[in-house]
């Protein structure tokens, strides 16, 4: 985790692997003898030894290893220990699959094969020993080369699946770390869709479409975690969970009518143009206190360029009425996409100045181009270095960027600047109000002595201590 963020601070952001429990909870529903062990290994066994412990005492068989692109090197770690300390099969999945595809295999000669897409109903069959030429959806070796199997179709249905195997994670050791909303609670992660109706060019969408789980089908996870774990903060990690708005009312009423007392984070951004009055209304009243909208650029030019055109007075109009709530509103957007000059990087700036409030947290991203994205093909049409696109991808999100040709090194670090002063870490007023929202939600002081000392990545160690310490301009 210290490479998402940068830093070497104490306190890290972790969550339960919820593609993993999926993964568990699909093959023990087809196969109820087979034992299953879940290992987050930057928590579980960052060191070699601590792995090769974990090796020694389970012995499995097959060692299936997820990952995204920017944690190749994790993924080489964990599988070069396992094919020089075991006989397991290893298996890789994930978004890096998707990305990579043959390349995965030829830079990772310990993977003996991969699954790309859905891997619920691949991994099943690897475990129960199916030929890897025979089960779609498979990467796997022979004869010396890479051979790809056709795609697996996609699962119709999501609420046929099994709910995710939250019996194989340690509740207390998640509630220790911060969550995506920075705190510390008993985790309940929501993944009511898969896919997105969208196809923003910034994004990695590993599916077409976007497939739903009904309004019951989602209410019947939270009071099974509601009821056997004891969970009462839920964090929604959709790629737009507002895609239908039907569906979330019926959702934000059932909560209401079970009395279940929640809070919910909706984590990830939700599409201003889809989100009503009515949406912010029902979503407090069932226990929401943690909204993201996802604008990324003020731009007409760029959100031509990368396929999200945002009505800017409908967002505009509908974070004020957000905030008019007293919950915390994060605003995400970003800066540094290809042929984007600085005036146009100003003009979300600016946009994010006419705001009634600025963001609860500071989310102003350098944009990253991670393999498998179209943005990444748009950056080197527009001339980017492709070795400077390769590394800003191992970036983590606190490292200075490095320039693009439209935008100086000089003038994005100037960008970060203006941005705190204005909005973020350097604005007392800003951090002052933040912190109050915090306080006013529930947060607890541990809590936002934690938040911060990651988002500053120096250690805080009193909220006294953090107000005191921000002098700068108002938010106007």
């Amino acid at each position: 985790m210290g490479k998402w963020v940068g830093g070497d601070i104490p306190f890290e952001v972790h969550i339960p692997p919820i593609g993993l429990m999926y993964l568990a909870a699909y093959a023990r529903s087809v196969m109820p003898e087979i034992e299953i062990r879940i290992v987050e290994s930057s928590l579980h066994c960052p060191t070699d030894a601590d792995y090769l412990e974990i090796l020694r005492e389970f012995e499995p068989s097959v060692v299936g290893i997820r990952s995204i692109t920017f944690f190749l090197e994790e993924l080489q770690r964990i599988a070069a220990l396992t094919r020089a300390h075991g006989k397991a099969t290893v298996v890789a999945g994930g978004p890096i699959v998707h990305a990579y595809k043959a390349g995965l295999l030829a830079c990772v000669p310990e993977i003996d094969a991969a699954v790309k897409g859905e891997g619920e109903a691949a991994l099943a069959r690897i475990l129960s020993g199916k030929r890897l030429e025979d089960i779609p959806g498979v990467l796997h070796r022979h004869s010396g080369r890479v051979v790809e199997n056709d795609d697996a179709p996609t699962i119709p249905d999501l609420d046929r699946l099994p709910f995710p195997a939250y019996d194989l994670v340690d509740f207390d050791l998640y509630q220790r770390q911060l969550s995506y909303s920075y705190n510390h609670r008993r985790q309940g992660i929501l993944l009511s869709s898969r896919g997105c109706a969208y196809d923003c060019t910034f994004c990695f969408n590993q599916w077409p479409g976007v497939r739903l789980r009904s309004a019951e089908n989602v209410y019947a996870e939270i009071r099974e975690l509601h009821d056997r774990y004891g969970i009462r903060d839920f964090y929604i990690v959709d790629d737009i969970f507002n895609v239908s708005l039907k569906r979330a009312l019926a959702l934000f009423d059932m909560i209401m009518a079970g009395g279940l007392h929640i809070r919910i984070y909706f984590a990830n951004g939700l599409r201003t143009d889809l989100v009503s009055e009515e949406f912010v209304d029902r979503a407090v009243a069932a226990g929401a206190i943690w909204f993201t909208y996802a604008i990324e650029s003020a731009s007409r030019e760029i959100q031509e360029l990368v396929n999200k055109r945002i009505d800017l007075e409908r967002a505009r109009a509908i974070i004020g009425y957000t905030q008019r709530k007293g919950v915390a509103v994060n605003i995400t957007t970003m800066f540094g996409f290809p042929t984007e000059t600085r005036e146009q990087a100003q003009q979300t700036l600016d946009w994010i100045g006419s705001l009634p409030a600025a963001s609860l947290l500071p989310y102003h991203f350098c944009l990253r181009c991670f393999p498998g994205c179209k943005i990444t093909r748009q950056a080197l049409e527009a001339g980017w270095d492709p070795m400077r696109v390769h590394w800003g991808s191992r970036m983590s999100y606190n490292d200075l960027p490095l320039g693009t040709p439209t935008l100086s090194k000089s003038d994005m670090n100037k960008i970060i600047l203006e941005y705190h002063n204005r909005f973020g870490l350097a604005n007392s007023a800003a951090v002052d109000k933040a912190v109050r929202t915090l306080q006013s939600i529930g947060y607890s002081s541990d809590e936002i002595v934690h938040m911060y000392s990651v988002l500053k990545r120096r250690l805080i160690r009193s909220v006294d201590e953090l107000l005191l310490r921000d002098q700068g301009s108002s938010f106007p």
